[in-house]
């Protein structure tokens, strides 16, 4: 009997501060390191009535990665409110964009052992950051909130689903920061968390046109890690349909630690 082979799909989503000395909506600094919450105001706070004003260096920045990585820009794009309830997030939605997004359909090409591949950009859209969750930091199981990072000007590049293979998800993420930093758009750095991914991942059987049931790993911060978190989770997938298993569409993180992916909450869409 001939054992089924599978493929794995990959999709990457990258985000990617912008490089400017101000948050996206007020004038509070994006400088890293300052004491938690002192470079806050009502407006990355989100205190009623605060209202906020675009940063005009934060749109010349997207507009520059949108060039730089072969999209078409918008002559009009629009801002929404991504609703949902979480500590990080005072005022309960996110400024981002979703119907018009800035930037759309471009492209990057990665180099492997296996050659020249170009994988496709589906969009770049500008958003502002979340605040940052601190958990068990000085006390005990509490977990503390830093809003210094909320508000932060980033752009989120979605990538097409082509690649597949842990080594093309490396070579994308770095060619990838490689042409951010170049622009001058990021800083690059991953230890900071200015330059972080979401990695979807899904199997299926070679020759099948229809995906797999993806499960996303979030807030991957190192190549060597993005490596290792797919390798894993192409494994764990396989390893599950083979048997007869279904994958549940979830959302999971890596654990460093534990050399493995883990399960954080469902997810349905």
């Amino acid at each position: 009997m001939t054992q089924t082979r599978y493929e794995a799909v990959i999709g990457l989503e990258v985000h990617a501060q912008l490089a400017t000395k101000t948050k996206m909506f007020c004038g509070c600094s994006t400088a890293y390191g300052a004491a938690p919450n002192t470079q806050v105001c009502p407006v990355c706070l989100g205190l009623p009535g605060a209202l906020p004003v675009p940063n005009r260096t934060a749109i010349a920045l997207a507009v520059r990665a949108g060039l730089s990585l072969g999209c078409d820009v918008r002559g009009r794009s629009r801002f929404a409110r991504k609703n949902y309830y979480y500590p990080d997030l005072s005022k309960g939605y996110q400024i981002s964009q979703f119907d018009l997004p800035l930037n759309e359909k471009g492209h990057l090409d990665i180099t492997t052992s296996a050659g020249v591949k170009r994988v496709g950009i589906t969009r770049i859209h500008v958003e502002e950051d979340a605040a940052k969750n601190l958990h068990g930091v000085g006390h005990g199981t509490d977990t503390l909130v830093d809003f210094n990072r909320a508000g932060t000007p980033l752009i989120e590049i979605v990538g097409e689903p082509d690649l597949r293979s842990a080594e093309e998800a490396e070579a994308y993420l770095k060619a990838l920061r490689d042409v951010l930093m170049f622009a001058g758009v990021n800083d690059g750095n991953l230890e900071e968390g200015s330059f972080r991914c979401d990695a979807n991942v899904s199997v299926r059987p070679v020759g099948q046109a229809k995906f797999g049931t993806r499960c996303e790993i979030k807030n991957i911060n190192s190549f060597k890690f993005v490596r290792k978190a797919i390798e894993f989770e192409i494994a764990r997938q396989e390893a599950l349909v083979a048997s007869g298993g279904k994958v549940v569409q979830e959302t999971r993180t890596w654990s460093s630690t534990q050399e493995k992916t883990i399960s954080l909450r469902s997810k349905e869409e």
